[in-house]
């Protein structure tokens, strides 16, 4: 090839399954966003909200480890895969491994489509090529990567029968040769931080993912006399200084306690995400004032949903 494909995009919309692709950054269109960083209950309540786009959507995680193991969600109508870390619950590693319904776009244009899957050659016309790929001999698979970004491509006999692996400079990097109209296909991209997609570095959640909302970094409890009486918390939150665009985030630690009123809590954490009330105390409103105190105050309760917390 000589050049890259030029393939116009069409304008994004509620359907639109073409992403921009954003090295050690994540998938991007008008519409949706995945990010490395991304909280795992914001990427759910986003994907809520395109129920016609996204479907076939399966939720794995480990119900012995819950908090070790990484939180998996695959988006079966995208082959778009989003890896999050069972503690911190940030999206940690993006793979898209099924091409066939999807496009990608780099610097405006397609790169791989439904119709016309990437190949080596045009990943590497549109990345470019800096160094020879590493192996991987037990799956048969050529991987070529970048900082934040890599690209899988099968080697085993098929439809690259006259595909050659070749050593390169050392360790597990080679080279292949191969016949122009036998190009191998692209079948997996991954995006992540750092250097290896196995091992990807620890993110945190970007400016864009804060949407006012509060990001909670450690609980601890107030102990007074062998008795819990309250919780330390420390969290993320904007500060209202905008930097390089966005709202700048800055790190706060509160208290609580026990026995806190309602203007207290709420003067420490800002308004709740949703309150919940008892099925019956909706209607104490109707008994008057004699059976309001017989029955004792309402209750119910604050849901900072993306914190953790439960206040009542």
């Amino acid at each position: 090839m000589n050049g890259k494909q030029q393939v116009t995009k069409n304008p994004s919309t509620e359907n639109d399954l073409s992403f921009t692709v954003v090295p050690d950054v994540g998938l991007k269109n008008s519409q949706l966003e995945f990010v490395l960083g991304m909280p795992i209950n914001q990427c759910i309540s986003m994907m809520q909200q395109h129920p016609r786009t996204l479907t076939h959507v399966e939720l794995k995680y480990s119900k012995k480890d819950p908090c070790y193991r990484d939180i998996i969600i695959y988006i079966g109508s995208t082959g778009i895969k989003l890896y999050f870390d069972g503690h911190s619950q940030l999206i940690k590693l993006i793979e898209v491994d099924n091409l066939s319904n999807i496009s990608l776009t780099y610097n405006d244009t397609i790169f791989s489509d439904p119709t016309n899957m990437a190949t080596l050659d045009r990943v590497n016309e549109f990345f470019g090529s800096t160094h020879p790929g590493s192996y991987d001999d037990k799956h048969n698979i050529y991987v070529q990567s970048w900082p934040g970004l890599s690209f899988c491509f099968p080697t085993a006999a098929g439809d690259n029968s006259n595909l050659e692996v070749r050593p390169g400079f050392g360790g597990n990097l080679r080279s292949l040769k191969y016949d122009a109209n036998a190009q191998p296909k692209l079948t997996k991209m991954s995006i992540y931080r750092g250097q290896n997609p196995s091992e990807p570095e620890q993110v945190d959640t970007p400016f864009s993912c804060y949407c006012g909302q509060n990001r909670t970094r450690k609980i601890e409890a107030i102990w007074e006399n062998g008795s819990i009486v309250g919780i330390d918390i420390e969290f993320d939150t904007q500060n209202g200084r905008i930097v390089d665009g966005e709202y700048d985030v800055s790190t706060y630690k509160r208290h609580i306690y026990f026995g806190d009123s309602v203007a207290d809590v709420q003067s420490v954490l800002g308004a709740p995400t949703k309150v919940f009330y008892k099925s019956d105390d909706k209607m104490k409103i109707h008994r008057g004032l004699h059976k309001e105190t017989l029955y004792g105050p309402p209750n119910f309760f604050f849901n900072y949903f993306v914190m953790g917390l439960v206040s009542s």
